[in-house]
């Protein structure tokens, strides 16, 4: 039996969609966990800055200290279950120089920028993460992202009291929505 040039080069072309849908769906799964956990930490943090704001100094270090292992630890994991399974670093360290970089600009304007503007700031960089993040794993995360700053830009209008209620239900609330998404949509484990 002879394959026509054209059917075998339709055939590939199947494969290589079914590869590529196969890892974007391993990439979903993955990540679910880890937004779903980055979202809890952020509303923790919200909520504990909220009930004690003399403690976000500490609050907002810690919850970012947690969040870093608990995505090490996912990572780790999955690694482990799929040890044949390619690893593409450029992401991690692209997204761990952007953390550096929000963290250095942070601290420098901290005294400087008014608090509201700082509220934003750091909401939307993390949510630029996400975007970028999906140049790598898929459109989903690019979207996602938009949404979160467009949201986040909206709550920028709103006054003091508000704002900080608006950015807690926005950013956790994305990244849970999103991760519950990816988890329905994605291959667990």
């Amino acid at each position: 039996m002879t394959i026509d040039p054209n059917e075998a080069a339709a055939s590939l072309q199947d494969i290589a969609t079914i590869e590529r849908r196969t890892h974007e769906a391993l990439c979903y799964g993955g990540s679910s966990t880890i937004f779903i956990v980055w979202g809890a930490l952020v509303a923790g943090g919200y909520g504990l800055t909220e009930l004690y704001p003399r403690s976000a100094m500490i609050t907002w270090p810690a919850v970012t200290a947690t969040g870093c292992a608990a995505t090490a630890l996912i990572i780790a994991m999955r690694r482990r279950a799929r040890p044949q399974e390619v690893r593409d670093w450029r992401l991690i360290w692209a997204l761990a120089l952007l953390a550096a970089f929000g963290a250095i600009w942070s601290y420098l304007l901290g005294p400087v920028v008014p608090r509201p503007l700082m509220y934003s700031f750091q909401p939307t960089l993390f949510m630029l993460g996400i975007i970028l993040a999906g140049l790598w794993l898929g459109r989903f995360f690019v979207v996602l992202g938009l949404v979160g700053i467009a949201l986040i830009a909206i709550g920028h209008l709103q006054p003091e009291p508000w704002l900080r209620w608006w950015m807690a239900a926005v950013q956790s609330g994305t990244l849970i929505v999103g991760g519950v998404w990816l988890g329905r949509s994605g291959v667990s484990r």
